[in-house]
């Protein structure tokens, strides 16, 4: 099975915004497309300094209200007016992700959304009050997974009405990692792994046979990030082939942390397969510095 057009629609978005942000560790990206063309019409990369947000699942995140509106406002400025509501890509780390698998799943969405959150509950027993919970449904062979993404009712309400202040309606919201999937050749290997390296966390999103089989973020100190990377990735790559019985047949890294000139090569070290950097080359409108940084804007968008 050659992965296609189809597990992208499943792992990115319903709808596709002509705009959407990412808020990543020390950054705010941002990028607005032709709702005609597809193609890039305006990006933005700002920094966003230390203390203003600190992504959690279960406390406030954005600590300086005014200095975020304002630096959401600048980035708008830069941008260019969106037309319409857009997506935001919130930090991993501020969610909660699980893939689950089912024998079976109702097809009508309110009781598909029971079922799921009856046994998301097992492993993360919150109250659905406080709590918003997205996810995609993929049927094959007899089977259903849920790629399922939750997270406080409270944080999210936080970050949409901080965007409504800055004249922004969100209507979708995300992650990045799952968004780099985008990215891909469209007639790639169908057994690979996505690798998202941030200053702060490690997040792999791994797929066998087009399917996806596992989703996973992990905290990391900066001091030996690449160190660190290099190692999960190698131990990922070695639970899935133990799990699967499949070879990974490429990783596909976004070095977001910075350092690839030297971190990329060190997680080649660790792996033998070839590890390939997202996006690849930026398309006109991205500045080649920062297409690393709007790698998972790209996929989404474009």
């Amino acid at each position: 099975m050659a992965f296609g057009d189809g597990l992208i629609r499943w792992l990115t978005a319903p709808a596709v915004p002509s705009a959407a942000f990412h808020l990543g560790p020390g950054y705010l990206g941002g990028l607005r497309r032709s709702r005609r063309t597809g193609s890039v019409k305006g990006s933005v990369l700002r920094p966003v300094p230390p203390g203003v947000v600190e992504a959690a699942f279960d406390r406030p995140n954005i600590v300086k209200p005014d200095a975020f509106l304002a630096l959401l406002k600048d980035a708008v400025r830069r941008l260019g007016a969106p037309e319409g509501p857009v997506g935001l890509l919130l930090p991993e780390t501020c969610v909660k992700t699980a893939l689950l698998t089912f024998d079976s799943l109702p097809t009508v969405p309110e009781e598909c959304e029971k079922v799921v959150r009856w046994k998301l509950q097992k492993t993360l027993p919150l109250p659905p009050a406080e709590t918003r919970l997205s996810f995609a449904v993929h049927r094959a062979e007899g089977r259903a997974k849920a790629f399922c993404v939750l997270a406080a009712e409270a944080v999210v309400r936080e970050y949409e009405q901080a965007f409504a202040r800055a004249g922004l309606s969100v209507r979708l919201i995300g992650i990045p990692t799952p968004a780099l999937l985008g990215c891909l050749p469209r007639n790639g290997a169908s057994s690979f792994l996505v690798v998202n390296v941030e200053r702060d966390h490690f997040a792999a999103l791994a797929v066998s046979d087009g399917e996806p089989v596992l989703f996973r973020v992990k905290p990391f100190s900066a001091e030996a990030l690449w160190a660190e990377a290099a190692d999960e990735t190698a131990a990922t790559v070695r639970f899935i082939e133990d799990r699967e019985k499949k070879s990974v047949e490429t990783i596909w890294l976004r070095p977001a942390a910075g350092g690839g000139e030297t971190g990329v090569p060190f997680v080649q070290g660790k792996v033998g397969c070839p590890v390939k950097i997202l996006p690849g080359d930026a398309p006109a409108g991205v500045p080649p510095a920062e297409k690393i940084s709007l790698a998972a804007l790209l996929g989404q968008l474009t």
